[in-house]
C-alpha cells in the first residue's frame, strides 16, 4: 500500500516532486501531505468554533491499585480537548501521564477524599491518561473529549473557577465564562444523595460509589458561556462535603454577538433584536 503522506519520491538521487494530482471538487491540484488524527488521514485538523462540541466520554474505578490508567475515548482525534477527573479516597492524586499538564486539586476539610482535574488537547500518542493515587485504597477516574476547540487559544489553567461548600444542599454554579463551559462536581454524604442539573445545563458522565464511610458523587455536566450562573445544582439531602470545577474549552469566536437559546439571564432578545 502506498505511504498516503508521500507527495514526493526518491529517483535515486533525491526526493522530487512525482507529479501526481488530485481533483478537489473545482480543479486538479497537489496533494497536501496528509496526518492520522485517530480515525482517518486528514490534511488540517476541523477548524475551530466557538463552543466545543462534546464527543464521547468514559470512566472506572480502582480498588487496591497503586496508578489508575484510563483510555482516553475511542472516538478522539488530535486536537480533541481532554477533560481528565480523579476522584481520590485518600491524599492527592498525581497526573503521571501525558506529562507535562498541571492538574488542580481540591480537598474537603473535614474528610481525606480529594479531586483533581485537568485538561489538554490531544496529540495523537498519549492514549491512556495514567494517575498515580498516592496509596489511596480506592479512586474513580473520567474522561470527557471535546471537539472544535481551539487549541491557539487553550490556557495554562483551563480550570477557571474552584468551589469548595460544607453541609449544603444545592451548589451555586459559578458564571460560565466565553466559550463552552465544563462543570465537574463532587458531594459526599453519609446518604445516598440524587441531584438535579438546572435547565440549559446538559449532564455527561457521572458516578455513583462509597468511599469508606461516604457515599461519592462524581457529576459532569456543561453548557455554552453566557458570563451568567444556569443556576444551582440542586440536591435531595445536605451532604457533609463538595467541590466544582469550571473547566473552559477555549473556542474560536467569528466576531459575531452570540444568543444562546433557553438563556433567560444573558441572552435576552429585544424588540428591535435580528438574528441572521
Amino acid at each position: 500500500m502506498a505511504d498516503p503522506t508521500a507527495a514526493l519520491v526518491w529517483d535515486g538521487t533525491r526526493w522530487v516532486d512525482d507529479g501526481t494530482q488530485v481533483w478537489d471538487g473545482k480543479q486538479w491540484t497537489r496533494p497536501s501531505a496528509l496526518f492520522w488524527d485517530g480515525q482517518e488521514w486528514m490534511a488540517q485538523p476541523p477548524n475551530a468554533q466557538e463552543f466545543a462540541a462534546f464527543v464521547s466520554s468514559n470512566s472506572s474505578s480502582y480498588t487496591g491499585k497503586p496508578q489508575a490508567s484510563l483510555s482516553v475515548p475511542a472516538e478522539t482525534r488530535v486536537n480533541d480537548f481532554v477533560v481528565s477527573i480523579c476522584g481520590n479516597m485518600q491524599g492527592f492524586p498525581k497526573l503521571l501521564a501525558p506529562a507535562g499538564h498541571l492538574p488542580q486539586i481540591i480537598k474537603d476539610d473535614t474528610q481525606e477524599i480529594s479531586l483533581a482535574v485537568a485538561c489538554w488537547p490531544y496529540n495523537g500518542s498519549d492514549t491512556k491518561v495514567i494517575w498515580d493515587l498516592g496509596g489511596s485504597p480506592q479512586a474513580t477516574c473520567v474522561n470527557l473529549v471535546y471537539r472544535y476547540g481551539d487549541v491557539l487559544n487553550q490556557s495554562v489553567t483551563p480550570v477557571s473557577d474552584i468551589r469548595v461548600f460544607n453541609n449544603v444542599s444545592k451548589l451555586p454554579l459559578m458564571a460560565s465564562k466565553n466559550f463552552m463551559s465544563v462543570f465537574v462536581a463532587m458531594t459526599a454524604s453519609t446518604h445516598v444523595t440524587s441531584y438535579q442539573w438546572p435547565t440549559g445545563v446538559v449532564p455527561r458522565e457521572g458516578f455513583k460509589g462509597r468511599f469508606g464511610t461516604y457515599e461519592i458523587s462524581i457529576l459532569t455536566a456543561e453548557t455554552p458561556g453566557a458570563d451568567a450562573s444556569a443556576g444551582d445544582l440542586e440536591l435531595n439531602t445536605s451532604v457533609e462535603g463538595a467541590g466544582l470545577y469550571l473547566v473552559t474549552i477555549p473556542g474560536r469566536s467569528d466576531g459575531k454577538p452570540t444568543w444562546i437559546l433557553g438563556d433567560s439571564r444573558a441572552s435576552v432578545l429585544g424588540n428591535t433584536t435580528y438574528l441572521e
